[in-house]
């Protein structure tokens, strides 16, 4: 299964953002452990370059009737690290969660000092299996 957000554009020092990837549902399972987490960015968009502090990260969560259970997975746009068009990246894993049905998935990005200015489309991908 796969749980997948479009994220917004946000301004650089801009506040966070918080976006829905999906609800789990154990109803068409096909496995509980998340396998991958991936970010790409669309066609077209301008590369965003890593920077040592002023840059953004992205923080995927799993909440539980509303609670924030964890971070599990997290990417900061640090030196080397780059957003281009089409290239996914991926978000490494912290921790693996234990999914149970209602669980949800969601992604916060958050701009780190003076930050850096994020187009609309990114596109994350959790991958459950």
């Amino acid at each position: 299964m796969i749980y997948s957000a479009t994220l917004p554009a946000q301004a650089a020092g801009g506040a966070d953002t918080t976006t829905l990837a999906g609800v789990y549902s154990s109803a068409f399972y096909s496995g509980d452990t998340v396998t991958d987490v991936q970010l790409v960015a669309p066609p077209s968009y301008a590369t965003i370059a890593g920077a040592a502090t002023n840059n953004a990260t992205f923080a995927v969560r799993q909440l539980r009737n509303g609670v924030v259970l964890q971070t599990f997975a997290s990417l900061t746009l640090t030196a080397g690290t780059n957003l281009a068009a089409e290239i996914p990246v991926t978000i490494p894993l912290t921790s693996q969660p234990v999914l149970r049905a209602g669980d949800v998935l969601d992604v916060q990005m958050r701009q780190n000092g003076t930050g850096q200015m994020l187009s609309a489309g990114l596109h994350l991908s959790v991958f459950v299996s």
